[in-house]
């Protein structure tokens, strides 16, 4: 499973056994956060916020983003906990093996706890803190077993 505030991929390894390639990844599932920008505190042109007061005797204008970090702390963990939902139903049945959980840093510290409740007790959780959402599926393979996690192409 791969994952970022905006978005959950999940994955399947399926053994090939060409003699070329043993074992491939397929995407199963996508997971949306369909949080628009603006209620995420961030600005559609890119501009840093500010409050909407614009009379010059009451001081100067400070940026909303502090005070709307816990907000988006609290979009992502909603989101956080849709995404520890669906891995459990992907692994529901399962008795052994190994959920992957590749995160930006901050999404991963969100979701290893609820993670490793949700599994199975004989299910494995490895991690790895990156943003691979980007990645193509070959791509996302190719760098998975440079960290060991998964066999290579």
């Amino acid at each position: 499973m791969v994952a970022d505030a905006g978005a959950a991929r999940f994955y399947d390894i399926e053994e090939i056994g060409t003699p070329r390639q043993n074992t491939k990844l397929v995407e199963r599932a996508v997971l949306t956060n369909d949080v628009d920008l603006k209620s995420r505190g961030e600005s559609v042109t890119g501009r840093v916020r500010t409050e909407t007061n614009t009379d010059r005797g009451s001081g100067p204008v400070h940026p909303m983003g502090a005070r709307r970090e816990r907000y988006r702390v609290e979009l992502d963990r909603r989101f956080g906990a849709e995404i520890v939902r669906q891995t459990g139903e992907c692994t529901r049945g399962w008795k052994q093996g190994a959920v992957i959980l590749v995160a930006e840093p901050q999404m991963l510290g969100l979701l290893r706890e609820p993670m490793r409740k949700s599994l199975h007790e004989g299910i494995a959780l490895k991690e790895l803190a990156k943003d691979y959402t980007h990645l193509s599926v070959s791509d996302l393979q190719d760098r998975l077993a440079l960290s060991r996690l998964v066999a290579a192409r």
